[in-house]
């Protein structure tokens, strides 16, 4: 029996970058159109979501919204107003369909106003699910597990991640490294078979022997942080994951 999980993040609506809907109207009645380069996000995002209908599992790991953006003054945002943001985006995520949804915490400029995780908010509205026996819908770090009807897989999922400036051909250090980590110490925390991180706005793999580690896509266009850090080195790869398991093998 083929298990299907799917996996989003940094989709960060409210930004003047990210995706949203194509037009969204606001609680005191203006509506805000989407510019171009939004409306060809959303199309994709409606091309996946339809394509990749009705997941056994969807995981949000980290940043479903862009937040206020204290440091420029919300100056890139469509909405400084965090209740519009955290709507619009249940709006895109209800689009999947999802049997079970999960959620990860971000960065908190992105995702924590005074103090308090808006990803938990945000699991409270699109239903997710509680991790184990933490009793958080947005913990820092999440452990799933999944079974195929022949064997058992584990996933552990975290946003953030170091991330590479230097040249392509280093990216896979980032996540090698976790999968180093996460195997030497599995007797102390959680054994892994499968491992997704975030947080960098582009997309790898790495396969090494049974393990697999993901850094996964965004939904962000490059914005001015990211021309600042380098223009050429920091174009972001747009899109989701999907991890297929069955009959004891894994596919993404």
């Amino acid at each position: 029996m083929t298990k299907t999980l799917v996996v989003l993040s940094d989709i960060q609506v409210g930004h003047c970058l990210s995706v949203m809907p194509e037009a969204w109207t606001l609680k005191e009645g203006r509506t805000v159109i989407a510019s171009r380069f939004q409306r060809a996000l959303y199309n994709e995002w409606v091309k996946l979501a339809d394509d990749w209908h009705h997941p056994d599992v969807l995981v949000i790991n980290g940043e479903p919204i862009e937040g206020q953006q204290p440091r420029n003054m919300g100056v890139e945002t469509w909405t400084t107003d965090l209740r519009e943001q955290l709507d619009a985006a249940r709006h895109l995520i209800e689009m999947w369909d999802a049997k079970q949804i999960y959620l990860t915490r971000g960065t908190d400029y992105h995702v924590t106003l005074e103090g308090n995780p808006l990803e938990e908010v945000f699991a409270d509205m699109v239903g997710a699910a509680k991790w184990g026996n933490t009793g958080l819908r947005a913990p820092p770090e999440g452990y799933l597990h999944a079974k195929d009807g022949k064997r058992d897989w584990w996933f552990h999922f975290a946003h953030h991640v170091q991330g590479s400036r230097s040249g392509w051909m280093y990216r896979t250090t980032p996540i090698a490294k976790e999968m180093m980590l996460m195997s030497l110490n599995s007797t102390q925390k959680w054994p892994y078979d499968i491992i997704i991180r975030s947080h960098v706005h582009y997309y790898w793999a790495v396969e090494s022997g049974t393990k697999l580690g993901i850094i996964t896509p965004d939904w962000k266009l490059q914005d001015w942080f990211a021309y600042r850090k380098s223009s050429a080195g920091t174009i972001p790869d747009i899109g989701a994951v999907r991890i297929l398991v069955d009959n004891g093998s894994h596919n993404h």
